[in-house]
């Protein structure tokens, strides 16, 4: 089991570069990531959505990757962006009919007309290095997602050992809400008609006690919910993308609790079943953020 919570960051630095790769995720319904690069390394993201997707199946990721070159970068001049503003500039002048000087240095500031040479970032050692430093983030953060898992681990199977412990109790006290049913329906009609009840009259109590208990009998809701249980126990030891199905099944089993609960109205066993109704609640909540 996996928390889609989780934190990961690693640095590398030579005589060359500077580069550091954080990574933050946290609880969602599907797959976020939202990936942030220099523009200018771009050529690295399908890499790092293909490592990404590998390693975390769902929940909202955020990527920053940034780097800094140590030595001084070598500079082009763009001889057809420089005369194309260089022209604009003079159209203004005479289109303004000002004699003012022509400010070269704003020329030189313009988009594109100085450009930094950055073809020797794809070379394959940078590639490599950015990677590698991924990795060892990506590894921290898988790190932290995976003893978080096993936190929630951990309080999933004792919330389900609680609901188990209550379950059983409530098996054990049906019979004996049964017989009091049919103690109940024989003494109100008793003290009713106030005489003693013939055959014919024990036949027809126990046609009506039948109808009631049919009614009243959670034997099925109690077997659904144990299956529910089983499954439940066998999907948190699933290492990943277990989330999605752990939720569904809570949904049924809180189905099928409230159904118990409408049905087996004893005051003994109201604690148990709102026992399990806070049990599933409290997984409910953790489940939130399996991935």
């Amino acid at each position: 089991m996996k928390s889609m919570t989780g934190f990961g960051r690693a640095k590398y630095s030579d005589k060359n570069y500077d580069i550091e790769v954080e990574i933050k995720s946290l609880n969602s319904r599907f797959m976020d990531f939202k990936l942030k690069v220099p523009n200018e390394i771009s050529f690295i993201e399908p890499e790092i959505n293909k490592l990404i997707c590998n390693s975390i199946k769902r929940g909202k990721v955020d990527v920053y990757l940034n780097y800094d070159i140590k030595k001084a970068p070598e500079l082009e001049l763009n001889e057809e962006s420089l005369k194309t503003y260089w022209n604009i500039y003079k159209k203004a002048k005479k289109a303004l009919k000002v004699d003012a000087e022509l400010p070269f240095e704003k020329v030189l500031c313009e988009k594109d007309v100085i450009k930094i040479k950055r073809k020797d970032l794809e070379n394959k050692n940078f590639v490599n290095t950015i990677v590698s430093t991924f990795n060892r983030a990506l590894k921290e953060h898988q790190k932290m997602a995976f003893s978080e898992g096993q936190s929630m681990k951990r309080f999933l199977k004792t919330s389900i050992s609680s609901m188990n412990s209550s379950l059983k109790f409530i098996e054990r006290e049906f019979p004996k809400f049964k017989k009091e049913i049919s103690e109940k329906f024989k003494y109100n009609i008793e003290n009713t008609f106030n005489k003693k009840l013939t055959d014919d009259d024990y036949k027809r109590i126990l046609l009506e006690v039948s109808f009631y208990i049919e009614k009243a009998d959670v034997t099925e809701e109690i077997v659904r919910l144990k299956n529910h249980i089983d499954k439940f126990k066998e999907r948190i030891d699933i290492s990943s993308e277990a989330g999605k199905s752990l939720n569904f099944i809570l949904q049924e089993m809180h189905r099928e609790i409230n159904t118990i609960g409408s049905k087996f109205t004893s005051t003994k066993v109201f604690d148990r079943i709102i026992s399990i109704k806070e049990e599933i609640e409290k997984c409910r909540e953790i489940v939130q953020n399996v991935e």
